[in-house]
């Protein structure tokens, strides 16, 4: 009866808004332009100077998004746009009157966002549904960044490649570009007559400017809601997307132990075909992630996993359907084995662990997703990892056996989401596996929304899942969570209700990632933003917040937390953000014990984050933060860190960043252990961490660069011999027991140095060279010089690998056949 009353008072809440909501002219004047078509594809070569562009219409007329909202841009743009049956040619003059102050960085590819250049850019969407689209970007030095706006955040999902052509040009008013757009890029429906949404951009970097052709209100900021629309594109048919990326590569490695070097060569193919006009499928066969990104290892002392970024490009690129209700950690998928640890429980008298793999092996991925002409979005996820068996040896007459750490495993995902007016948006999905242990499956199926009204400042948007776990023995699990939020988000004023709640039983972790079950968590929040310039402010934002949390089950009270956050943008382009965070009344950690029912109480807890930039447009640039907390319980703790990274741009084409963060928490209490009555002890601590990073990327050319990653994280945790009974009340009491706990000196270093060529469009040469160091030892280093000559004693893994990677497209090769025949 509960929830029914909330669910009903949040419908009546969305009818008043939908009444309520302001409405901004300028949102309503649709900006449009009409494209013509061309009997022969115009010359790429960035100089606008084949004749075939007289024949566009010309616009221009760009209006500021930053920073003032309410004026022209400084300089003028215009732009043509041209089609014919195989791609949208698009042609830009960016007038400037100081050309030679043009910014013009080389960068690595999709790297456009954070290269001090200007940038002309192209936000298109085939649908014109407000919510979906892609963006095709060019700096001025001619480095290439494209994604898919569908993703999260403002630049959307730059994990998703396109092939696509692009030319820059200098004139001595400005600089031209010059953009070839295959409609294999991207997806639209069936119709002899197409309108899309469309919006050009620009961004004048030296002085900070970006203007839209369209004129997007940034007090909303959402600028899918705001394109303009493009015309005239008649008698043009989706072609047949069906596209080959085969690969070979080649591995020397050794493992740092006793087994030297080996090599190894390895072969596959990823394939994307277009089932209809607007679906795309998706397939990798016998994959490759040697060469992906080191993981950022960290020391973990919290009873809670830690979630790390997936880097694998498959699972990166073109998963925004995917990403629906927050069920899909894709890094489950190759992930350590469910029974792991079985192995070592396995091994008899005499016996041990020969080998035990630390990752499933993914025997292929396969992912259909697309939108209909009714924005019906469609999304099929499924992939299969083999077996892993673990190798026991018996010491004595050298027989081993296998055991089985996880059988084959299927895991599968669904995806239904229709877009529905005002850019709003409602979504099923369900996850499903089965097999990663003996008779288990796992099942999830949730649901996401957003309600917005017809002036995109007001809405209601939430998700919710339940889960069942079915086991061999016949035990089943269920369990569900829901959020939802309401209010005002955009405009200058802000406010809104948020409420959690994630059921004790909930879990989703078997294809997705859930810290912690349990709770409910209810929210105010109140905010103000500054949009125009004044005094020495580009721009300021402040907001206020109140949440009140308990558990799920019992319903008790576990903290009181008032928040503030404020971030300010000033005329020299230094940046400063700081985040406040107070419990008044401390917290109650259900948690941390490791024992059902007891927690661990602290009396007042205070946090300040602050973190801050300078100019990016100086050759010298310097991003930094501090934080400050202190917490009152039986002892007082306190914690301490910064982080200082300058970068120097040595040039145009070199960059070098260096990175120095230190954390420290002094008279930190946590938990070592507890007996079988369930008496919990708690060591005080000192842990002190230090992360050093460097990274230096050298473009020789916008198809060749260099990229090296180093980072050095060490950590220690010295207990100070002095334990803690955790009292039935929460307060931890000091005991005379000497208990057998270890220091810990923890060390996580890896080198990540890549050489890649894009010989050809959408093809690529990587040579890559990895070296990782992941060590815990219970003794502790005082000096940073002797762990790491400690540290480099001890075994590590180096990897050297080349692969090559060549892009087929079934068009073009069709195409030439044709032209070899004639």
């Amino acid at each position: 009866m509960l929830s029914f009353r909330f669910f009903f008072r949040c419908t009546l809440l969305l009818h008043f808004l939908l009444l309520t909501g302001y409405n901004y002219s300028n949102a309503n004047e649709r900006r449009e332009l009409t494209a013509v078509r061309t009997p022969l594809p115009p010359v790429i070569d960035g100089t606008i100077r084949d004749p075939l562009w007289q024949t566009a219409n010309v616009t221009d007329r760009f209006q500021q998004y930053e920073p003032r909202n309410d004026r022209p841009a400084t300089f003028d743009t215009e732009v043509r746009v041209l089609y014919d049956d195989e791609a949208l040619y698009i042609a830009a003059r960016l007038y400037d009157s100081s050309p030679d102050s043009i910014l013009r960085e080389m960068g690595l590819r999709n790297s456009g966002n954070d290269l001090n250049a200007d940038r002309f850019y192209v936000d298109i969407n085939p649908f014109d549904d407000g919510i979906n689209g892609f963006r095709f970007q060019v700096s001025a030095s001619g480095v290439q960044t494209d994604a898919n706006l569908a993703g999260p955040g403002r630049n959307g999902d730059l994990n998703w490649d396109a092939v696509w052509v692009s030319e820059v040009g200098t004139t001595e008013n400005g600089w031209t570009v010059e953009m070839k757009i295959p409609y294999s890029a991207l997806r639209f429906p069936r119709g002899n007559i197409q309108k899309w949404g469309i919006n050009f951009w620009r961004e004048i970097r030296r002085k900070r400017e970006t203007s839209s052709w369209n004129f997007v209100d940034r007090r909303v900021g959402d600028e899918l809601a705001y394109l303009g629309s493009l015309t005239g594109i008649d008698g043009v048919s989706p072609p047949l997307r069906l596209a080959f990326y085969p690969y070979i590569s080649n591995y020397v490695e050794k493992n740092g132990f006793d087994r030297g070097w080996a090599n190894s060569f390895n072969g596959g193919m990823d394939v994307k075909y277009g089932i209809s006009p607007s679906f795309t499928m998706d397939m990798t066969l016998i994959p490759d992630f040697g060469q992906v990104q080191s993981d950022a290892k960290v020391l973990n002392l919290t009873p809670f996993e830690v979630k790390y970024d997936e880097n694998r490009q498959f699972f990166t690129e073109g998963t925004e359907l995917f990403e629906k209700a927050d069920l899909f950690y894709s890094r489950r998928i190759g992930d350590r084995p469910r029974g792991y640890q079985l192995a070592a429980a396995e091994a008899g008298e005499g016996e041990i662990v020969y080998e035990n793999p630390l990752e499933n092996r993914m025997i292929n991925a396969t992912k259909i997703s697309g939108r209909t002409s009714g924005g019906l979005g469609v999304g099929f996820f499924n992939a299969m990892t083999a077996a892993s068996r673990a190798t026991i040896m018996d010491t004595l007459s050298g027989e081993s056996r296998k055991v089985t750490t996880q059988p084959f495993t299927n895991y599968n995902l669904m995806v239904l989401d229709q877009s529905l007016k005002n850019n709003s948006y409602m979504s099923l999905v369900n996850t499903n596996v089965a097999g990663s242990e003996e008779g288990y499956t796992a099942n999830v199926t949730g649901t996401e929304f957003r309600f917005m009204d017809n002036s995109n400042m007001f809405r209601i948007s939430g998700s919710g899942a339940i889960n069942q776990q079915y086991f061999s023995g016949g035990e089943n699990n269920y369990g569900f969570k829901y959020d939802i939020e309401a209010g005002k988000t955009g405009g200058t004023w802000r406010y809104y209700y948020s409420r959690s709640v994630i059921s004790d039983t909930y879990d989703q972790n078997d294809m997705g990632f859930l810290r912690r079950n349990n709770r409910i968590d209810d929210g105010l929040t109140l905010g103000y933003n500054v949009f125009d310039p004044f005094w020495r402010f580009w721009s300021l934002t402040n907001s206020l917040s109140l949440t009140y949390s308990r558990l799920f089950e019992p319903n008790t009270f576990t903290s009181l937390e008032i928040g503030h956050n404020m971030m300010m943008l000033f005329d020299t382009r230094f940046h400063i953000s700081l985040n406040t965070r107070y419990r008044p009344r401390g917290e109650r950690d259900y948690y941390e014990p490791r024992v059902p029912g007891r927690y661990y109480r602290t009396n007042e807890e205070l946090s300040i984050n602050m973190r801050y930039s300078s100019d990016y447009r100086k050759r010298l640039y310097v991003d930094g933060s501090f934080s400050y907390g202190i917490q009152e319980s039986a002892v007082r703790k306190k914690e301490y860190g910064f982080m200082l990274r300058p970068t120097f741009r040595i040039s145009d084409r070199m960059n070098t960043s260096y990175g120095f963060e230190y954390e420290e928490k002094i008279n930190d209490l946590g938990y070592v252990m507890h007996t079988r009555q369930d008496s919990v002890y708690f060591g005080r601590r000192h842990s002190p961490t230090v992360t050093n990073t460097l990274r230096t990327t050298y473009i020789f050319s916008n198809d060749l660069s260099l990229d090296f990653n180093l980072r050095h994280y060490w950590s220690r945790v010295d207990y100070d011999g002095q334990y803690y009974l955790l009292g039935s009340n929460g307060i931890p009491e000091e005991t005379a027991r000497d208990l057998d706990v270890h220091d810990i000196n923890y060390n996580a270093f890896t080198i990540d140095m890549m050489l890649t060529w894009h010989f050809a469009p959408g093809s690529q040469m990587t040579l890559a060279w990895k070296n990782v160091i992941d060590h815990r030892v219970t003794g502790i280093h005082h000096g940073y010089i002797d762990n790491f000559r400690d540290m480099l004693d001890h075994p590590q893994i180096n990897s050297l690998s080349l692969r090559v990677l060549y892009y087929l497209d079934f068009q073009n090769v069709k195409t030439l056949n044709e032209r070899l025949r004639s």
